[in-house]
């Protein structure tokens, strides 16, 4: 009852085809091939009259791949194209062609070439390998770039995004939250570099900890591939977990961008790709900005600002990242473990009296310094990155004696204890202020509604990078 097999042969582009044949038969899914240099697909199948052929894309009924249409018993025939403007008739008489019978070629009235993912078909079938895959998003035509009130309710995506958040929402809940800090430090790291494109080089040290999302997203990427690239995927489940972090119930943070692409050297999943050095966790204030000017279009420091406030709902784990303390995940925040995002990372930078403390890791993680608050009870830490916000280490932060980076030569509050070892006896200065950044630190610490407020739009922008560009 089911249409017959077409081989899968390079002749054509590496792909198969199905088609339908009998008076009740019908066909399977219609696969898009891929030739070395542009897209080709197939269309067959006979309609009610002999060797009738008929161009519409209405006569197809299936929006996740085309099916032969059922029709007479003569038989069927097929188009195949490599380009847009070459569909040619095709006689493949032969086993090697087709699977079983024999098919005639129609003289006239070929399909029309198809022209968005209604037509073509999703995923990828395989033949010949050693050339290039098809792109996720398999047709050019897809409404694809910026949209200024998001992607959400779009006719044609809203289906896959909303299954998408749907399924990335019971992932997080599953994981105890646990993965929702994960999920967005993963797309943080993937858009590092020339543009965010759904690859993570494990070799970095900086990576460690990022197997668990990337394998929790891949049932997702394998399920909504045929629309969306793995870059799209990651994005919309990113936004997703900002969007639980908020509390109360329904807070949407849209997707404005459809259309990333993935990198050409990861395998499915998304392990591969470049080797780009990630945001230092010892950086000056001017370090800080100039790094994400460069890597993710952000001039502003606001916008900095305002993205490094996702802290308070993420926690580190000292096996991973170095940061922390041995056998428990601490945060930024006190309850960090509640994985909130709020301002309460503002307010405790500014209110609590922070002391520079050395910790000792164990290869690959490499000793670090860290800033604590109390770290026998509550536990929470700030990395030099973090503090630069509100003080200016420039001139004041050197390497250790042992080469260990990110001794920082100065108390950022009075009342603060310099118990860094061999150093106890040193003349410490109170740090300067961040000029250019603290009077942010200053406004979402006072306002946390005009935090939330400008967090979406700030995270958009980095999860754009490399595709949008911003008047």
């Amino acid at each position: 009852s089911s249409g017959k097999s077409g081989k899968s042969g390079s002749s054509w582009g590496h792909g198969g085809r199905w088609g339908g044949k009998g008076s009740k038969s019908k066909g399977s899914k219609s696969k898009g091939s891929k030739s070395k240099s542009s897209k080709g697909g197939y269309w067959a199948w006979t309609d009610s009259s002999s060797d009738s052929w008929k161009s519409s894309s209405s006569s197809w009924s299936s929006s996740s791949g085309k099916s032969g249409k059922s029709g007479s018993s003569s038989g069927g025939g097929g188009w195949h194209g490599k380009n847009d403007d070459d569909w040619a008739s095709g006689s493949h008489s032969t086993n090697d062609d087709w699977a079983s019978g024999g098919h005639s070629s129609p003289s006239n009235h070929k399909p029309s070439k198809p022209s968005n993912d209604d037509d073509w078909a999703g995923g990828w079938e395989g033949g010949d390998t050693s050339s290039s895959k098809p792109e996720s998003a398999s047709a050019p035509t897809h409404p694809t770039g910026w949209k200024d009130d998001g992607w959400d309710a779009d006719e044609y995506y809203k289906t896959d995004i909303e299954g998408i958040r749907q399924e990335c929402n019971a992932l997080i809940e599953a994981s105890e939250r646990e993965l929702l800090p994960k999920i967005v430090r993963m797309v943080f790291h993937d858009c590092v570099g020339t543009a965010c494109d759904g690859c993570i080089n494990m070799d970095n040290v900086d990576n460690r900890g990022l197997r668990e999302p990337i394998d929790g997203i891949f049932p997702m990427v394998q399920k909504y591939r045929s629309k969306l690239s793995r870059a799209d995927i990651w994005a919309i489940c990113a936004m997703e977990a900002a969007s639980m972090a908020v509390p109360g119930d329904g807070h949407h943070f849209p997707l404005h961008y459809i259309g990333r692409k993935d990198c050409a050297d990861g395998d499915e999943k998304g392990y591969g790709g470049e080797d780009h050095a990630m945001c230092s966790n010892d950086l000056s204030n001017h370090d800080m900005l100039e790094f994400f000017a460069n890597n993710f279009g952000m001039h502003d420091p606001r916008e900095v600002v305002v993205v490094m406030g996702f802290h308070s709902a993420s926690t580190v784990n000292r096996d991973n990242s170095g940061f922390g303390n041995i056998g428990r995940e601490d945060g930024w925040v006190e309850n960090a473990d509640e994985y909130i995002l709020s301002n309460k990372y503002y307010q405790s930078m500014k209110n609590f009296v922070w002391e520079l403390q050395r910790v000792e890791n164990v290869a690959p993680v490499p000793t670090r310094y860290q800033w604590y608050f109390d770290p026998l009870d509550a536990g929470p830490i700030m990395t030099n990155s973090d503090m630069s916000l509100l003080f200016d280490f420039n001139g004041y932060m050197q390497a250790d004696k042992n080469g260990v980076e990110g001794l920082v030569m100065c108390l950022t509050n009075p009342e603060a204890e310099f118990e860094i070892e061999g150093l106890e006896d040193e003349d410490i200065p109170l740090c300067p202020m961040a000029e250019s950044t603290k009077e942010f630190v200053d406004m979402y610490a006072d306002d946390n509604d005009l935090f939330i407020k400008d967090f979406g739009p700030a995270m958009n922008k980095i999860l754009n990078w490399g595709y949008h560009t911003y008047d």
